[in-house]
């Protein structure tokens, strides 16, 4: 399916001082930091495959389901008979990829093959011949097809945009997974530069009375993205400025209910602890997963550049919630943002006790409805 584009973050801000943006990195050295290449690993591994399809396309295609579009690589090469130099290929590049990723000491693995459509398992079932596939590094607006290889090797140029007819097989990381883990590794991260633990429900339950704001809706509109880059994967960067100190304050927020555009979701989940921000206001901004990310480098750049902006603001005021949020969102250049973590919205100077139904983001991509709640002890 179609990716969503960034997650929302919610962001203070405050208009960003020139000296603030003159401490940006540059874009290249961010990039190289922050973006880590996975194509060629993908690719060797999409090779390798299609040259056994006549092995492994029967065992393959009696674990996959309507329901379950993908199997674990390693897990299920393990009970198939593939030859050892196939499963040396994709354990080793799941390895590089994980170490790449920072994730080699989360995840025992990462790689899945996964059916593009579930409108392919027919034929793949009835034995047509699959194609395996890959998703490339870069920015998708750029992609000038996708590369596909058949049993004999042969490659195949797939259009970037129509989903192909002949069942494709895609040799991807589990985002999900991959997502779960990269945000345990951010919210470590944040603490570990200073800040307080995102508090967990059921500790915040018993609090006497917890202020907090709840995402009772949202919808995100079309992006045309790709087919091969399947569902999208969707997290929140709440941000504004520590209420006990002058330093800023992220909170990253899974959401992984929201794995398709164009559909209205209703999560009812706790967005916004607001013991946790000045002024009673945060912003939001919505990022949308995608593989190449180092998310230890990424947390680490953006605490940085929250931190450049109030330093360069002095004394903070309330003035500084549109800055730090805008600044953040200046500061994300299109070198970076390419095909790793995409920005889709923002939400600026949302406050405490306030109701915001079909409230539209600064870039209309996303409409939020929130509402004020207090999470009570029994």
């Amino acid at each position: 399916m179609k990716r969503i584009g960034m997650v929302i973050a919610l962001f203070i801000c405050v208009n960003a001082a020139p000296q603030a943006r003159a401490a940006a990195m540059k874009p290249a050295a961010l990039r190289e930091r922050i973006s880590v290449s996975l194509a060629a690993d993908k690719r060797e591994v999409a090779l390798t495959l299609a040259k056994q399809d006549p092995v492994l396309r029967k065992a393959l295609a009696s674990r996959l389901s309507g329901e379950q579009l993908a199997v674990d690589l390693k897990q299920w090469l393990s009970t198939v008979s593939a030859p050892s130099s196939v499963t040396g290929v994709a354990e080793r590049a799941d390895l590089n990829i994980r170490r790449l990723k920072g994730l080699d000491r989360e995840l025992d693995s990462l790689l899945q093959l996964r059916l593009a459509s579930a409108s392919m398992l027919a034929a793949l079932q009835q034995g047509v011949e699959p194609l395996y596939a890959y998703e490339p590094d870069g920015n998708d607006s750029q992609w000038r097809f996708i590369e596909a290889f058949d049993g004999l090797g042969r490659v195949h140029r797939l259009d970037v945009h129509r989903m192909p007819e002949q069942p494709v097989l895609v040799v991807d990381i589990d985002a999900r997974r991959d997502l779960a883990a990269g945000i345990k590794l951010m919210r470590e991260h944040l603490v570990a530069l200073g800040q307080r633990p995102l508090p967990v429900l059921d500790t915040a339950a018993a609090a006497t009375s917890t202020p907090v704001t709840i995402l009772d809706r949202i919808y995100l509109n079309d992006d045309e993205e790709p087919w091969i880059s399947g569902n999208a994967e969707v997290y929140a960067i709440v941000n504004g400025v520590d209420p006990s100190r002058d330093a800023p304050q992220l909170d990253i927020v899974d959401m992984p209910y929201l794995d398709t555009d164009g559909r209205t979701y209703f999560p009812n989940q706790v967005l916004i602890f607001w013991e946790r921000y000045r002024w009673a206001a945060a912003n939001v901004i919505l990022m949308e997963h995608d593989d190449n990310t180092s998310y230890q480098e990424l947390v680490s750049y953006l605490f940085n550049v929250a931190s450049q902006i109030l330093t360069a603001i002095g004394q903070p005021e309330i003035g500084a919630l549109v800055a730090l949020g805008s600044g953040l969102v200046d500061r994300m250049p299109g070198e970076w943002f390419t095909n790793d973590d995409d920005y889709v919205d923002s939400f600026y100077t949302l406050e405490k006790n306030h109701t915001y139904t079909n409230y539209s983001g600064a870039r209309g991509n996303a409409v939020v409805s929130l509402k004020p709640y207090e999470l009570v002890g029994q």
